[in-house]
């Protein structure tokens, strides 16, 4: 009987090319991983060759490692791995790891320790590990140390770090992870004169939201191409569905490995598919889970040539701060509703949006609707002083409209269609449910980070023009 084949190679997103005329500590990696009875995969060896190159004086090249990878990838054996072939380079080395929390550092940690190291081939390197809440450590012979330390600014004074790693960086602010890096370069400032080396900081995980401010920041550093930075991503593309599970498998390292297809087709379903694409994609996403779902959004995108004409509302909305605003044209059509961004109808701030719906609405004679609460209040006061003509529109109008824009996208046919748009797009990756009163809702704004300011509109212009005062103008857009 013949084994099976393994997976082909999965290409990266990015990754810092390889040095071949560099040495690198890599291999010295994959024996620990070895030793332990987790074999490095083929990513993981590859991460751990560049990451841990040498200069012509022994030292490593990157200061710092980020790692991005999907759910399952075996990030947790690699790190493990090259924490334990750190802290056995030489006499008195430290070694740390932290995660979102010092609880899940200390459960990770355990998890780790007691699962992978203790048993292994390795394991009489170092003494029987302290497991004692708070004194947690694994001590080597050589007075080398790896430990698990809470996330905090001060949880690293006085100590010295020659390797730290922080996992789920995802879940920092940038506040506090950019504090925690603080923290533990002051940790590691000397540790180069000391030991010869100079100490690593790996920042992994999976991508998060748009919340997830600190390690955004990370990647966009990394991917700009830092030198001292080294980059490991791996990742669905943007142009992939995230409920494909083929491309979903075609893009996972650990697919094959670690894992099968059945696990996709359980987590789909258990997770969404908002949390399944940031979880099994690496694919980052507006808010903790996409309310509006992909493939009926894309579905419902408006692309025929042929301009339609119908009743005409327009819909004007700002978004949180003033940092933008939006002005929509909605059509009623054969009993379907199709809206656009009118021209130079999405632009920042909104001290713009008077004049140009006072063009607007003269030129069709259409009205406006647009929310006399929240951020878009300024906007209503603005429009009513300037004789603009309004859309009677109450906090039940405004949930109504929500709850049919929905449904509308998400009909067996969609029933409302848009014109492709970016910041159409962009507010239907953010916006979440806002409930107001009792099971009523309508688009969240303070819940996902980033304007829907074009989502606002397009909503209140769709209700707009089901409630017209008096039949009006056609548009063509």
């Amino acid at each position: 009987m013949h084994s099976p084949q393994p997976p082909a190679p999965v290409e990266p997103r990015q990754l810092t090319p390889r040095n071949p005329e560099r040495a690198t500590y890599g291999a010295h990696v994959a024996m620990v991983a070895s030793a332990m009875g987790k074999p490095l995969i083929p990513w993981q060896r590859v991460a751990a060759d560049v990451a841990l190159e040498v200069d012509a004086a022994g030292r490593f090249v990157y200061s710092d490692v980020v790692v991005t990878v999907q759910r399952q990838c075996g990030k947790t054996t690699l790190d493990l791995a090259g924490s334990i072939q750190n802290a056995t380079m030489g006499k008195g080395r430290r070694a740390w790891y932290t995660a979102q929390s010092g609880q899940h550092a200390t459960d990770k940690w355990r998890e780790m320790v007691e699962d992978d190291w203790a048993g292994s081939a390795l394991s009489p390197l170092a003494r029987k590990p302290r497991l004692s809440n708070g004194s947690e450590t694994l001590r080597f012979h050589n007075g080398s140390t790896f430990r698990p330390h809470p996330p905090t600014v001060d949880s690293l004074h006085s100590k010295q770090v020659d390797r730290a790693s922080i996992d789920e960086a995802w879940a920092f602010s940038q506040t506090d992870g950019q504090a925690l890096v603080q923290a533990i370069a002051g940790a590691a400032g000397s540790r180069s004169m000391v030991t010869g080396q100079r100490p690593q900081v790996w920042i992994e995980s999976t991508e998060g939201t748009v919340d997830s401010t600190f390690f955004n920041a990370v990647l966009e550093r990394a991917r700009a191409g830092d030198p001292t930075v080294c980059l490991i991503d791996y990742g669905i593309p943007d142009d992939v569905d995230p409920t494909d599970l083929d491309a979903i498998a075609r893009y996972h390292p650990g697919y094959g490995y670690l894992f099968d297809m059945q696990t996709l087709v359980d987590n789909l379903q258990r997770l969404g598919p908002g949390e399944f694409a940031r979880a099994y994609g690496n694919r980052r996403t507006g808010a903790t889970e996409r309310l509006i779902p992909m493939e009926p959004w894309r579905a419902a995108a408006y692309s025929d040539d042929a301009q339609p004409v119908g009743p005409l509302c327009f819909g004007a909305a700002a978004g949180v701060d003033n940092v933008d605003a939006t002005i929509t044209a909605t059509v009623r059509v054969a009993g379907e509703t199709i809206t656009a961004v009118v021209p130079d109808g999405h632009a920042p701030r909104s001290d713009w949006v008077i004049d140009r719906l006072k063009r607007l609405t003269e030129e069709t004679g259409a009205p406006v609707a647009i929310d006399r609460v929240g951020p878009s209040a300024g906007l209503w006061d603005a429009a009513g002083r300037a004789k603009i003509p309004l859309v009677e529109l109450t906090t039940s109008g405004v949930t109504a409209a929500a709850s049919n824009v929905f449904a509308g996208i998400t009909a067996a046919t969609p029933t409302w269609r848009y014109r492709p748009h970016a910041a159409l797009d962009a507010a239907a990756d953010l916006a979440t449910r806002r409930w107001v009163g009792d099971g009523a809702w309508t688009w969240g704004r303070r819940a996902a980070s980033g304007s829907i300011s074009a989502l606002e509109a397009a909503t209140l212009g769709t209700w707009g023009v089901d409630h017209l005062p008096t039949k009006v103008g056609a548009q063509l857009f």
